[in-house]
């Protein structure tokens, strides 16, 4: 059982990968020095973000993406 979970983790993290290859990701150009750090610099404070801290961002980038649809993609954020 725990090697087929492990063998759908890989599955979908491949799927996921090449799936967003034709998005707009911020790796998309290639994987700089910048990304890097920053990548790490999150990994560090992922620790300090609160249940309150989540909820507010989700109810906020919601709010962006529904006026984002809303005006025909041309809302700045």
């Amino acid at each position: 059982m725990k090697g087929t979970k492990q063998i759908l983790k890989t599955l979908f993290i491949l799927f996921s990968f090449v799936s967003l290859q034709a998005c707009s990701v911020p790796f998309a150009n290639g994987v700089t020095g910048k990304d890097i750090i920053k990548v790490a610099n999150a990994g560090k404070n992922i620790k300090n973000i609160t249940k309150e801290g989540i909820n507010e961002e989700l109810i906020t980038e919601t709010k962006n993406i529904l006026k984002d649809i809303k005006n025909g993609g041309k809302a700045q954020r």
